[in-house]
């Protein structure tokens, strides 16, 4: 009998190693299925009620001429021993899907939000955590007058104008895409902290009530966010419908999580359905009990529990020179590509102690030597490996939205073969 590996084998992975992967190991997707968006079984989005506040200042953009999501993405293979070799990167000719993503907590400016452009900071991050994606699907990434890390340091946070800023750009930019650019194409949702943040909000106020616009959905890639689902349940707290993902062949499901090295400590910013996080701040009016709520921990690399190894993909410092929050230039890994990834060096599992939810993660060097280590984080033990946490698992995300749009395709195409 032919037995199908949890993972596929090899660094670089890509939507055609998907695609067979789907085809010979493939199970009936939890997700209740859907046809085509417009079909009797799939209403189309309503559009008349979508409304763009102002022109969308795209960091990304599939063609335009100067898109940031493109070029110096290959990555170099780092053993215990050193670098070994580089493989380049390849973007997807035509991907059947797009990536819609929301760039994390990066502006220094001293206001309460940023300005609505897209500076060096911001493109780094973007090309730091989204351009890969570029290999399963288009990626789109708005700039918008995200609070800044002086509003996100006040003592009780970002306060609520600070963050409807922030929010009512990331909607706008989203029916801009609705809109202009979708048509009728399965999304996968990617944001790391504030901009998971704002995802989630997009999800529980336009996305979930939305009929037309939640059959699009793929997966929200949520990192760093405390996303809270009822104790014992998938769904309830923040969403209601979109459940958290169990299988990497499920879609229409939502992945969250935050990273601790090891055990988290006792003041972990994150974990906690109560924690000073993002998510909580930002959905306050639950139906559910919050003493009732636990912070969903999904591990990318193993949605159904267990240990099991990472796949990161860390930029260097030719990437994006000294623009990355929590992470010095002389902290950054050094190479001729824009990445370095160690394989067979981390895993990680979601633990859960004291009512808080983590993915710990492991570094596993080989005995005698091992020359590769964890970037080093300027921040309190309390922020954890929040400043690395997507990059560390950036290669299973990617490996992830591709083979849950797979899944999203393969029975959307069963169904419409039987409506046909």
């Amino acid at each position: 009998m032919r037995r199908c590996p949890a993972r596929p084998p090899t660094v670089l992975t890509t939507l055609l190693l998907a695609l067979l992967l789907g085809s010979a190991c493939g199970q009936t997707p939890a997700s209740d299925p859907a046809t085509a968006p417009g079909s009797p079984t799939n209403p189309a989005v309503d559009t008349s009620a979508l409304a763009v506040n102002h022109p969308t200042v795209w960091v990304c953009r599939p063609g335009t001429v100067d898109d940031d999501c493109a070029g110096g993405l290959d990555v170099t293979i780092v053993g215990p021993s050193g670098p070994t070799f580089a493989l380049p990167f390849q973007p997807a000719a035509n991907p059947p899907a797009d990536c819609f993503y929301v760039y994390p907590t990066v502006s220094g400016v001293g206001l309460g939000n940023a300005p609505l452009k897209a500076t060096d900071a911001e493109i780094a991050m973007v090309r730091a955590q989204a351009a890969r994606f570029a290999s399963v699907c288009r990626v789109f990434a708005p700039a918008y007058q995200q609070y800044t890390v002086v509003s996100r340091l006040q003592p009780d946070g970002p306060d609520d104008l600070s963050r409807a800023v922030a929010f009512a750009d990331v909607q706008s930019a989203w029916n801009d895409y609705l809109l202009n650019d979708n048509q009728g194409r399965p999304v996968v949702l990617v944001g790391d902290d504030q901009g998971a943040e704002m995802l989630l909000r997009l999800l529980r106020e336009e996305i979930e009530p939305d009929a037309g616009q939640r059959a699009l959905l793929v997966s929200a890639l949520l990192v760093g966010a405390d996303v809270r689902v009822r104790a014992g349940a998938l769904t309830g707290g923040d969403l209601t419908k979109i459940p958290a993902c169990q299988r990497h062949d499920e879609f229409g499901c939502v992945v969250a999580y935050s990273a601790y090295q090891g055990d988290a400590p006792a003041d972990a910013q994150f974990g906690l359905p109560s924690a000073p996080s993002r998510g909580v701040a930002a959905t306050a009016d639950l139906t559910d009990d919050p003493s009732d709520l636990r912070t969903l921990c999904t591990n990318p690399a193993a949605l159904g529990g267990g240990e099991a190894e990472l796949e990161p993909y860390l930029p260097t410092a030719r990437l994006v020179g000294a623009l990355l929050p929590g992470l010095s230039p002389e902290n950054l890994p050094a190479a001729d590509t824009g990445f370095v990834t160690y394989p067979e060096f981390l895993t990680a599992e979601c633990r859960q102690a004291g009512g808080r939810a983590w993915l710990a993660v492991t570094p596993r060097p080989v005995p005698g030597g091992d020359l590769r280590s964890l970037p080093v984080i300027e921040s309190p033990p309390s922020w954890g490996l929040h400043f690395a946490e997507f990059s560390l698992t950036l290669g299973d995300l990617v490996e992830l939205a591709g083979r849950q749009t797979t899944a999203y395709l393969g029975a959307h195409q069963a169904l419409a073969g039987g409506h046909g």
